[in-house]
């Protein structure tokens, strides 16, 4: 059956800094991000026994933490004697922390570096969202998500960005937006410094809106760099199986996207 399983890595970051670099952030009482937090770890917990089903409970929490978050970031950044940035994973961290050694503009404030919740905030409503059928509103909220990494104080290469565009295009591929999505697969390829497994996904995904549109040629070109990169997903394999059999006169099947049922 020709499928599109869009592996969501419902995972918590954290944070490898180095031995000199100050986290230890201001007293929290009026810091959004860690009310956002302490939502995060308990959505967390709740996935790990009962799978993407279980953001259920929480979403109308998570959804107010994300429409907080542009407020809650620059909050962050406009503190007097602190500057706050949050940071979505290591590479982050340390980019974060090395241009606030540079900037002059910064001398006599002390930068903290801390855990960006909202980004897998995001990814979990989207993937909910997907889940029980509603891509318009997984759409709205992965595009929220995406767009923080534009604002000052958030740093853009974000462990959970490919994940974001992942979903969006599953998002995409259910409403049959097929140009839309492979423009989405396309700019998260663009992206520098992510893992080989994200960007297997990502040509996986690119093979599937090609496949949808007709471009086999590019499609098996797709499918075929990402075996090079996740030289065992059955999911590629089976694709180009796909592929083979429309070249040789075979039914097109229709699309599907099959979430996870628990996480990993």
């Amino acid at each position: 059956m020709h499928k599109h399983i869009v592996l969501a890595a419902f995972i918590a970051i954290g944070l490898a800094l180095p031995a000199h670099a100050d986290t230890t952030p201001a007293p929290t009482a009026e810091q959004p991000w860690v009310k956002a937090q302490t939502l995060l770890d308990a959505t967390l917990s709740d996935l790990s026994k009962g799978g993407i089903m279980a953001v259920a409970a929480h979403v109308s929490d998570l959804e107010q933490a994300l429409a907080e978050a542009p407020q809650a970031i620059a909050a962050g950044h406009a503190e007097t004697g602190t500057i706050t940035v949050l940071t979505d994973g290591p590479t982050d961290t340390l980019i974060a922390l090395s241009a606030a050694a540079a900037d002059k503009n910064a001398a006599g404030r002390q930068t903290v570096a801390v855990n960006n919740p909202y980004p897998p905030i995001s990814l979990y409503l989207g993937s909910y969202y997907n889940e029980i059928g509603k891509p318009e509103e997984a759409l709205r909220v992965l595009d929220a998500g995406l767009k923080l990494y534009g604002m000052r104080g958030v740093f853009g290469v974000g462990a959970h960005r490919p994940l974001l565009i992942s979903e969006r295009g599953a998002a995409l591929a259910s409403l049959k937006r097929w140009p839309e999505a492979l423009a989405n697969y396309d700019e998260g390829l663009a992206l520098t410094g992510i893992d080989d497994r994200d960007r297997a996904r990502l040509y996986r995904g690119r093979g599937f809106a090609l496949t949808e549109l007709g471009r086999l040629d590019e499609a098996e070109q797709a499918y075929r760099d990402s075996l090079k990169l996740d030289p065992d997903s059955k999911i590629a394999e089976g694709e180009l199986d796909y592929i083979a059999r429309l070249r040789a006169g075979g039914a097109k099947e229709p699309g599907g996207i099959t979430l996870p049922a628990k996480t990993p």
